[in-house]
């Protein structure tokens, strides 16, 4: 959701919403807190709540109050003008790294009928969802100056965005599967920053690159002299590292199944026990866990604890591959262009003919693959405009050439064109819709859906 969304729901409500920085200098209010200060927005903005204080708009400054106690107020608070009594709920909202960036006030007008216990419940909900919102926006000007991570336009995409998002809000287990290189990691990390747990660690590990014998101690530590070769001061394991916050397994299909006891011991119990120790330790971790397996069937073959795969799959993320979603390529190459131009100090830009032609590939490694070629490109190239000839010759032999290509096209419809194109080069070949979604490498759903969106008439291919 983009800031300017969050800020016309906020205006539709009869709620008040008052919100500055850290120093109490306004820096938003909604139009239901201007009419009930009976103010005007660009009369605010900008103002220090002390000096709005002294002028008797509050009394008292809630604001001033949750920066003096560092710690969420609720008040009843009567407006001199209007003699109306609001509930108040005020706190401080933290950014990703856990630094004071707002201070969120929310008032609401007291319900005679409600006690005031309810009402507080509530109006603790609403500001809750929206402080929620603030993050995201956070989240989102933090990509933006490091190059932007969660890209895409596809209804997949779209839709595990909003799955991660609503899973955020949810302190429980999650299994993200995917194939390799589509972003696994970045929707982890993106869950950890939209949940309450965001100003505390995010620790990670790939299960597969350790070797067996160092991983149990890589994630649960070990005692001093634990065994030989042990290090004289003991070990901490990633497991308290993450105290807190979030541990992400990252390939948990790798993991010997003697680890998985102790992975679903702490998933259970919340707790667990380094390496010659005898005493458990307790631990407030969330485990997200990531693979690109199907755990299912490895669990049916004895090589996964089907109890530890049904502990972690209480919330599911599937991320799709690439192919599976092309309308994604074109904003990803937009992203990554920029991305290594500015780290660089180049100015390279692609040609109609390689926007076409990546369009087109099936990116096996998927946005990881897609990424590296880029900033290949961006090096290597010694043109300004990247050409064809620049395109690796693996790339370009596994690209089949579609016909009837429409010339002085917008770069969008042209991309759909091409989409189009490709999609009845299959069917003629395929002569089944089954086939063509086998050739193209997609589900045959995703196939049907693309088909209804080029309005393809099935009749002339066959049979479906």
């Amino acid at each position: 959701m983009k800031t300017e969304d969050v800020y016309n729901i906020l205006d539709s409500l009869h709620d008040g919403f008052y919100i500055t920085d850290i120093k109490g200098i306004t820096v938003w209010v909604n139009e239901a807190s201007c009419k009930r200060l009976q103010r005007k927005r660009e009369e605010l903005i900008g103002k220090s709540v002390y000096d709005l204080e002294k002028q008797k708009l509050f009394s008292p400054s809630i604001t001033r109050m949750v920066l003096e106690k560092n710690e969420p107020v609720f008040f009843i608070q009567t407006f001199h003008e209007t003699l109306q009594k609001y509930i108040v709920n005020g706190r401080i909202v933290t950014d990703e790294k856990g630094e004071p960036r707002w201070v969120v006030i929310h008032g609401r007008i007291v319900d005679q009928d409600l006690s005031y216990a309810d009402q507080q419940n509530e109006v603790e909900a609403i500001l809750h969802r929206y402080t929620q919102e603030l993050r995201k926006f956070a989240v989102s000007q933090e990509s933006s100056n490091e190059g932007k991570l969660l890209i895409g336009e596809s209804p997949e995409f779209k839709k595990t965005l909003e799955q991660a998002e609503k899973i955020a809000t949810v302190d429980a287990s999650v299994l993200i599967t995917g194939e390799t290189g589509c972003g696994k990691n970045v929707f982890a990390n993106y869950i950890h920053k939209l949940s309450d747990r965001y100003n505390k660690p995010f620790v990670q590990i790939n299960c597969g690159a350790i070797p067996d014998s160092l991983l149990e101690s890589e994630l649960f530590g070990y005692r001093k002299g634990a065994f030989t070769g042990a290090s004289e001061k003991g070990k901490i394991g990633l497991v308290e590292m993450a105290e807190g916050g979030t541990l992400f397994l990252d390939e948990i299909g790798e993991m010997p199944l003697h680890l998985q006891v102790k992975v679903l011991q702490l998933i259970q119990d919340k707790t667990y026990l380094p390496i010659g120790e005898v005493q458990l330790h307790v631990a407030d971790v969330r485990i997200i866990a990531a693979t690109n397996k199907d755990l299912q069937k490895l669990s049916e073959e004895g090589l996964f604890r089907s109890d530890l795969f049904y502990r972690l799959n209480v919330l599911a993320v599937h991320v799709a591959c690439l192919r599976e979603r092309p309308e994604d390529v074109f904003p990803l190459l937009q992203n990554f262009v920029k991305k290594y131009n500015d780290k660089y100090k180049m100015n390279r830009t692609l040609s109609k003919e390689v926007v076409e032609k990546l369009q087109l590939y099936r990116w096996p490694g998927n946005v990881r693959e897609l990424a590296n070629l880029i900033e290949r490109l961006i090096v290597m190239s010694e043109n300004e405009r990247i050409q064809l000839s620049d395109l690796p010759e693996h790339i370009i032999g596994k690209i089949e050439q579609p016909q009837n290509i429409i010339e002085n096209q917008p770069l969008r419809q042209y991309i759909d064109t091409v989409e189009k194109n490709y999609i009845l080069y299959a069917l003629k070949k395929g002569k089944t819709t089954r086939k063509a979604a086998e050739f193209l490498d997609i589900p045959q759903s995703t196939l049907m859906r693309k088909i209804k969106k080029h309005d393809i008439q099935l009749s002339q291919y066959w049979r479906v």
